[in-house]
């Protein structure tokens, strides 16, 4: 395939039948109203995006990295009392997925996706998440004048990003060259610690809870519609909501380190890691 030669139709066609292939529930306006239209506004967008970037220089992390400084730009964006800089950031938190849903065609289309390109896309994902919510922590002091909330903003950002887990799977990472040569004996292993059973169980309603306010398209565009509102009617809704969601991330932060010392999940993932590296071994 020429990509210097697609044109903007058939950009449209390859983008829309992957798209549609990987979540069906796109092409179901009943049962998704709102992702359906919002879904087609990212589409589009990107379609023209990338008939554009596939004949230039630029590179599909490039526009990953671009991808993680929108929330960057809009976090200090919303931070400034003024009316303009507010809206801006309202605008690029909302329209940044159109570079989300870019970045992966353009890499298909023009080049081939690469681990990189997936971590840097998940890193730029986790980077507009906690950019949002300083922005808006930001933005609430300047709508309510309540200077408390300067301490939950600097919680937040190690709150939210779980040190427990991402702590424990970069120590993993770091040493899986000599975890894996640690040959041991699988058998004894797994009956005397259990790991092989061993599994990280959440309880339901604590699933549940990670779903309120999460990084939804839904959930991040209501946001933004409450910060509209707000800076509309000088009203402090959005007090509210940033209160829910830093609840929700202490406590989420919380029972996600508790549960994740009770279950054992580093010493059950090294020991999956050793049989797998075993058992290749002796085939």
């Amino acid at each position: 395939m020429n990509h210097n030669k697609l044109s903007l139709k058939e950009i449209k066609k390859i983008i829309f039948e992957e798209e549609f292939r990987r979540f069906p529930y796109l092409d179901k306006f009943k049962q998704n109203p709102y992702t359906y239209c919002k879904a087609r506004y990212y589409m589009y967008l990107s379609v023209l995006i990338i008939y554009i970037l596939i004949r230039s220089p630029i590179t599909p992390n490039m526009v990953t990295i671009a991808y993680g400084l929108c929330g960057i730009i809009g976090a200090i964006m919303l931070s400034i009392p003024n009316f303009y800089y507010n809206i801006i950031g309202v605008l690029i938190f909302f329209n940044k997925g159109i570079l989300d849903w870019s970045d992966g065609h353009l890499a298909r289309l023009k080049y081939e996706p690469t681990l990189t390109g997936h971590i840097l896309d998940i890193y730029g994902a986790t980077i507009n998440s906690i950019g949002l919510r300083i922005g808006l922590g930001f933005f609430v002091i300047n709508q309510t004048n309540y200077d408390f909330l300067i301490y939950l903003i600097a919680v937040i950002p190690f709150l939210h990003t779980e040190l427990y887990s991402s702590a424990g799977k970069k120590i993993i990472l770091e040493n899986l060259s000599s975890i894996l040569s640690q040959r041991k004996d699988k058998q004894n292993f797994v009956e005397k610690e259990n790991f092989s059973a061993q599994e990280i169980k959440h309880p339901k309603w604590l699933n549940f809870f990670k779903g309120v306010f999460d990084d939804n398209a839904k959930n991040v565009d209501f946001i933004l519609l409450i910060v509209i509102i707000d800076i509309y009617n000088s009203s402090h809704y959005s007090f509210y909501i940033y209160l829910l969601i830093s609840l929700k991330i202490l406590i989420r932060f919380i029972l996600s380190l508790f549960y994740g010392v009770r279950t054992k999940w580093a010493e059950s993932f090294v020991n999956d890691l050793k049989i797998d590296n075993d058992s290749k071994r002796n085939d």
